[in-house]
């Protein structure tokens, strides 16, 4: 495998501009299978050693683990074979990223084994909507309460995080929604296991300057420049896998991340609980994927859309005919309006409403109706949370979790009609 050269985003007069870099690998991994079959334990074994062996970041999915007492088993099985690669390639255990169901193994008994296994590293619990939903079922009740409890006890872990956006959208209406099943690595990005992204980063503060005046023209070149290096860089990319391969050519996927939303917040004096203030970001962010669409959609009109447009073509089905005529005609008509280059671009993380140099202020909060905008969300590094009790906790991701459901269940209505 070869790895993906850098490039980097020519620097702004105001900002000096992050790196552009291809996401790691994400692998999925059967914890039942593993156990029961030598051959799958060998392959998955091979499959880590040839990532880590071109050190290239990776993330491990582990999915199959039945809940109860066999799970925590099952997961150190799987994690004694990635020490075991891990060992041959002479890399690092903490580089190596691991997400499981919340639905099978409890934080505690995750981190855990993942320490006595693998030593530290980053920790994802994907967290379904029974762990999500106040007033959960009283049958899970039990659960629900031993979880949130566990992970307000690793709230000061930072390698030990829940992830809670599973719906990965598309600004194009031709393109459905998708599953995101594991993190990128990294980029702590929740994504479809095996997607290929090239990433880049834009910190909205070094845009402005002491009051929080944003210079638009500037932010709205650093934007359209992150799409051009990311298109240039999709034509050069050799992914490490298949699977990303495919989905590389298939999907051409960026992921733009803005981020320092609360620190501009700060910089202006904006009271964040304020209606006025939301809306003030609300119209920011929705003019900074206005511009990452527009980009997208004229290098689309030069060079080609998507080729995932191209597999969703409902004429290809249809027999000759006016009927067909009638649809080839209403499908052109819609490319013309809808076509993108790239299926995601604007990638957003709840922390980006809270400022990055100040304890959390639960104010913030009332911001997190931002990451609609988002079409794929990251879950970094949780901000210092120690001073906060558990029902704030909780509270936190909650709300964060409600957004993003209110958001898909808009999507999925309007796909539907």
């Amino acid at each position: 495998m070869q790895k993906i050269q850098t490039a980097k985003i020519e620097a702004m007069p105001v900002v000096a501009a992050h790196d552009a870099h291809a996401a790691g690998v994400t692998l999925s991994i059967d914890a039942g299978a593993v156990a029961v079959s030598q051959l799958a334990a060998g392959r998955f074994r091979e499959q880590v050693f040839a990532v880590l062996a071109e050190r290239l970041p990776l993330a491990v999915r582990v999915a199959g683990l039945e809940a109860g007492a066999h799970a925590v088993t099952l997961f150190a099985d799987v994690c004694a074979e990635i020490a075991a690669a891990v060992a041959d390639a002479q890399a690092t255990t903490s580089a190596i990223e691991i997400a499981v169901s919340t639905s099978a193994l409890s934080p505690r008994d995750a981190w855990l084994t993942r320490q006595e296994t693998l030593g530290q590293g980053a920790l994802y619990m994907l967290a379904d909507e029974s762990m999500l939903r106040p007033g959960s079922r009283c049958d899970g009740r039990e659960r629900y309460d031993a979880f949130w409890e566990q992970l307000w006890r690793l709230r000061s872990e930072r390698h030990v995080r829940a992830a809670y956006a599973p719906h990965i959208k598309s600004q194009c209406p031709l393109l459905s929604g998708e599953t995101g099943d594991a993190i990128l690595p990294s980029l702590a990005v929740q994504a479809p296991s095996g997607s290929a992204w090239i990433a880049m980063r834009l910190d909205l503060p070094g845009f402005a300057d002491a009051r929080g005046t944003l210079r638009e023209d500037l932010l709205q070149a650093a934007l359209k420049r992150c799409v051009d290096i990311g298109d240039a860089m999709h034509e050069r990319a050799s992914w490490a896998t298949a699977s990303m391969r495919h989905d590389g050519w298939l999907n051409r996927r960026l992921a733009i991340e803005i981020t320092g939303i609360g620190d501009l917040v700060l910089r202006r004096g904006h009271n964040p609980r304020h209606f006025a203030c939301l809306q003030d970001m609300s119209d920011l962010l929705r003019w900074a994927q206005a511009i990452l669409w527009k980009r997208s959609r004229a290098i689309a009109a030069r060079a080609g859309s998507v080729p995932a447009l191209g597999h969703i073509d409902p004429i290809r089905a249809l027999p000759g005919g006016p009927d067909r005529d009638g649809w080839c005609k209403r499908w052109s008509e819609a490319l013309e309006e809808h076509a993108i280059r790239h299926r995601n671009m604007l990638v957003l993380s709840p922390w980006s409403v809270f400022p990055a140099r100040r304890r959390p202020d639960m104010a913030f909060l009332d911001l997190l109706p931002l990451i609609n905008f988002a079409d794929a969300c990251a879950f970094p590094e949780t901000p210092p949370l120690q001073c906060w009790n558990l029902n704030e906790f909780r509270s936190l991701h909650q709300r964060a979790w409600a957004v993003l459901e209110q958001h898909a269940a808009r999507q999925l209505i309007a796909e539907q009609v």
